[in-house]
């Protein structure tokens, strides 16, 4: 599936011309294939999981080899909330945005009580997500 003419230039990140390590934690793979063209302009490596558990044995090889990791929070197996804690017990300092359908209040407070560090509901904004994102990336001058 070609999403490319649902992702123009504008909306993507600006600012993002160093080399990022991500991990986009993702069972649907629809999901995975946008967030893919978000990042196909920069000098950015995607690594997908696509499940808690997943995600958990990318951090036990090594807890410092990602920038930034993009959550959902339905996920067979292991679900977005255990593996957060578990990925913050690894590496605390990592951040963790929730990337999820679960927009109701009760879900975006479960979220930051996992130690989620932002929330973005789906179906998100591309420029909302590449700006949060960005805001996590970019340093600051």
């Amino acid at each position: 599936m070609d999403l490319s003419n649902l992702v123009s230039k504008e909306d993507t990140l600006s600012e993002l011309e160093y080399n990022f390590k991500i991990l986009i934690v993702e069972d649907d793979d629809i999901s995975y294939m946008l967030l893919n063209e978000v990042f196909s302009p920069y000098s950015v490596e995607l690594i997908r999981a696509c499940d808690g558990e997943e995600a958990i044995k990318e951090f036990e090889l090594e807890k410092t080899c990602f920038d930034l990791v993009l959550m959902d929070i339905r996920l067979p197996n292991m679900n977005g909330y255990v593996a957060t804690q578990k990925i913050k017990e690894i590496n605390p300092t990592i951040p963790v945005i929730a990337v999820t359908a679960c927009a109701h209040s009760q879900g975006i407070m479960n979220c930051y009580e996992s130690g989620c560090d932002d929330f973005i509901a789906k179906p998100f904004d591309i420029k909302r997500i590449t700006s949060k994102i960005e805001s996590y990336l970019v340093p600051k001058n």
